[in-house]
């Protein structure tokens, strides 16, 4: 997924840092030099055209200690409004996967599941939304 300055990457772990690595070599693709401002990584099973599953990868797996990667001083398209000057910036990799070995930060042995009673929630909630007129 992308969306000019920014872009969503579902990859496989191999080993630790590798989400990392895989953000990194965006950034230096001809696409990434010249617009990309900040890559989010998430895992495999994670739909990147999905934003409510990449904002869930977000909100559940990123700890900002370990997992942004900040780059500053980088080109970057001249129309972006956060440069200054005109055309660097900072980037930033955010890394949203699962830690593997020898990454081992958090504790992610049981993944947080929606409780059952959402999707019936979600429904009454659609419902009366749409009976509203």
């Amino acid at each position: 997924y992308t969306h000019g300055l920014l872009a969503i990457i579902s990859t496989k772990k191999r080993y630790g840092g590798f989400a990392r690595a895989v953000g990194l070599r965006a950034m230096t693709t001809p696409h990434g030099l010249g617009y990309v401002k900040m890559v989010i990584m998430v895992d495999e099973d994670v739909d990147p055209f999905n934003l409510p599953q990449v904002m869930w990868a977000l909100s559940s797996k990123v700890n900002p200690a370990g997992d942004l990667v900040q780059l500053p001083n980088m080109s970057v398209l001249e129309l972006d409004p956060g440069s200054s000057p005109a055309g660097i910036t900072d980037k930033l990799i955010i890394d949203a996967t699962t830690p593997v070995a020898p990454d081992l930060r958090g504790h992610y042995s049981q993944p947080v599941q929606d409780l059952p009673e959402t999707k019936a929630w979600a429904e009454k909630l659609t419902a009366m939304l749409a009976n509203r007129k």
